[in-house]
């Protein structure tokens, strides 16, 4: 990976580690108690809710001069016959046991950020910390990156330290990448850690799952994210919205905020009312590329869940009175609300046709996985629109 794409990863935001630090400063303290770090990690949690962020922070405060832990695995990585003992079973840990360590401070579970490895990992020029991308047009995780990594076992690190690969997408391997990566994992080498992330664990292969140690990062609440999109300089309105939008994924709160997409979601309120005449162009923009077309998905889906919603209250004869998720499209939502329920003939249809729309949304994420035409699956995906409007 280029050094411009590790580069801004870190420092972990100060509101987004307070938040995963209740998930990881316990294990932290235990690897520092036990002299070791588990060889396998895996983070789980939805999408956007920062577990690269995490992995990254947790690399360099491993990597850090001033930890124990970055002492304590030199002579691990030196010392391959060493008996394999620890608190998961010895066939988890990469290193052989060392002194624990007593009184952890809360000081040590954070990098000191002005050693050289810090200010390497800071500027993203790291020496003993490697990425493994996934495929740019579909997202998985194939085999040939990781032959590449195979092909370095027996490589110590450059600093005598541990050394540290983030595999992303465990739960979006092929299944040759998938046993390419069990190999790995079944014998570490000495000195080795292994970071997983996947957004859905049950995806995982078992027999990796049962090789790591797991992490599960809690969405974030839309208060915390709503401080980070005004810390940015995002609007109080704005960043109201969209904190609600992401459902505990500061990535997407960010991506909704955004001055392009946010203006797009005018076309998306005005499709609402008009589906025939913003068909076209809405579908343009959500095929042009994979992240456009995720954030598609969500926006439609949103709306989708906000309509559903409005039929569950007692406004949904008068949907201007709802309190909608998308207030920005207030109207708009109350115009399509009130042209849907009478055309398809009552409350229940128009519900029980929202529901449809968010589950077919659902299904187009797992299609979207696979080789498929994006536009024409935008298409099916907007058609039925229009049969809320037909009078």
């Amino acid at each position: 990976m280029a050094e411009a794409e590790k580069a801004g990863v870190l420092p972990v935001q100060d509101t987004v580690l307070a938040h995963h630090g209740k998930t990881i400063f316990g294990p932290m303290r235990e690897w520092l108690q036990a002299g070791r770090v588990p060889p396998v990690l895996l983070l789980t949690g939805i999408k956007g809710v920062g577990k690269r962020e995490v992995a990254y922070f947790l690399a360099q405060w491993i990597l850090c001069e001033r930890n124990p832990l970055s002492t304590l695995a030199k002579p691990a990585a030196e010392n391959e016959a060493a008996e394999e003992e620890s608190l998961f079973g010895g066939e988890l840990f990469g290193a052989p046991p060392a002194a624990p360590i007593s009184n952890t401070h809360e000081s040590e579970l954070k990098p000191c950020g002005t050693c050289a490895a810090c200010q390497r990992a800071l500027r993203g020029s790291w020496v003993d910390f490697t990425e493994i991308l996934p495929d740019e047009d579909t997202g998985t995780l194939k085999i040939e990156p990781l032959r590449k990594l195979k092909a370095s076992v027996g490589f110590g690190s450059h600093e005598g330290g541990y050394r540290i690969t983030l595999i992303p997408g465990a739960d979006r391997m092929t299944p040759q990448a998938a046993n390419s990566v069990l190999k790995l994992l079944e014998e570490p080498p000495p000195g080795w850690l292994f970071f997983l992330t996947a957004g859905d664990p049950t995806l995982v292969l078992p027999t990796i799952l049962s090789r790591c140690q797991t992490l599960r990062l809690k969405p974030l609440d839309s208060g915390s994210i709503e401080k980070i999109l005004q810390n940015g300089g995002v609007s109080r309105d704005r960043a109201a919205i969209c904190s609600e939008l992401a459902h505990g994924s500061l990535v997407k709160a960010q991506a909704f905020a955004d001055e392009e997409i946010w203006s797009q979601r005018k076309t998306f309120f005005a499709f609402l009312t008009e589906p025939q005449a913003h068909l076209n162009s809405l579908q343009d923009w959500a095929a042009a590329d994979s992240s456009q077309f995720d954030l598609f998905l969500d926006q439609l889906e949103s709306i989708a869940l906000d309509l559903t919603r409005l039929t569950l209250g007692s406004n949904s004869s008068n949907p201007e009175r709802h309190d909608w998720v998308n207030r920005d499209g207030t109207q708009a939502l109350a115009k399509h609300a009130s042209n849907a329920i009478r055309a398809l003939g009552g409350v229940d249809q128009a519900r029980n046709f929202w529901i449809a729309r968010a589950q077919r949304l659902a299904r187009a994420r797992s299609e979207a996985l696979t080789p498929v035409n994006r536009k024409l699956l935008i298409q099916d995906l907007l058609l039925p629109w229009l049969n809320a409007v037909r009078k």
